[in-house]
């Protein structure tokens, strides 16, 4: 679903509420049926589990996960282990894939600054107000994932029945909630990019001297931003990686090829054979040359 920031975010509907166990139910205890609605639905879920067909697909939603679903999309609420959510109907201006070419705005971005204070300035240069929202986002995909959580805790805090501001605070506050989806969607994937082009370089030049402080002055981050990249995508550290495709190397050469052990190492980019040892016996519990008497 492709939404338009610049166009009126009105919610219809909003509020919290919990769901038994087992198949849910609708306000006639018979087994929720296939639905849709003329608006758009956001659905946060607080705790618990529980399973979405929508459309032809089956979603397992847990804990921390938001499933955005657009307005007149058939849709099914389905098993529960028991859940609590927020929920949001909304109308905006929508498209099903891309906005037409004329939603481009202009914009120039100019900052001011002198002793006293600054100034922004928006003029000349295009952006874009659409953004795009997928059905289902995991909890994981949301690094700043109490901010999330903030902004529906502040959306319950609010009595449309009050006065009319407290309903166009409520609009603006679920059109900030898009915007926060879009950007942690988009910072997500453009890390997901960098890794990947990080990842080529290494299995690329794993074999020569290559060590994170390289990595890092090669690609232009600091060796902490990219350590965190390792740990978020991979589970594991730069060097420990270098060093899994260094010894699944050795492997081959030791297999394959009449190479001495210090000849292998210094191949695969281990300057100290002793170190190379060690490596090795540590992730496969016999050293190089045992490994090899084996292969015999």
């Amino acid at each position: 679903m492709v939404v338009d920031l610049d166009s009126p975010i009105n919610v219809k509907m909003f509020g919290k509420t919990t769901q038994k166990s087992g198949f849910w139910q609708d306000q006639k205890n018979q087994e929720q049926s296939l639905q849709s609605i003329s608006s758009n639905l956001i659905i946060y879920v607080t705790s618990g589990t529980f399973n979405m067909r929508i459309e032809d697909n089956i979603y397992s939603i847990n804990d921390g996960d938001v499933v955005i679903i657009p307005a007149n999309t058939v849709y099914q609420p389905r098993e529960s282990d028991g859940c609590s959510y927020y929920f949001v109907h909304f109308s905006a201006n929508t498209y099903e894939s891309t906005p037409p070419s004329n939603i481009s705005k202009s914009l120039l971005r100019y900052q001011e600054a002198n002793d006293t204070g600054y100034a922004y300035n928006y003029y000349g240069i295009t952006y874009n107000s659409a953004i795009t929202l997928p059905i289902h986002i995991r909890q994981e995909n949301f690094k700043s994932y109490y901010s999330l959580h903030n902004v529906f805790e502040r959306a319950a805090r609010l009595n449309i029945w009050r006065n009319n501001y407290e309903k166009l605070l409520l609009d603006n506050i679920i059109r900030e909630l898009l915007i926060l989806i879009s950007n942690e969607l988009t910072t997500n994937q453009a890390r997901n990019n960098t890794t990947q082009k990080i990842l080529h370089y290494i299995n690329k030049h794993y074999t020569e001297n290559l060590t994170l402080t390289s990595i890092a002055e090669t690609f232009g981050y600091s060796t902490s931003y990219i350590t965190k990249l390792f740990r978020n995508s991979l589970g594991k550290g730069t060097v420990d990686y270098i060093n899994d495709l260094r010894l699944a190397a050795a492997c081959e050469y030791l297999i394959s090829s009449n190479y001495t052990i210090g000849e292998i190492s210094n191949r695969i980019g281990f300057s100290n054979q002793y170190y190379f040892d060690r490596l090795f016996k540590r992730k496969y519990g016999v050293t190089p040359k045992e490994f090899r008497k084996k292969q015999v």
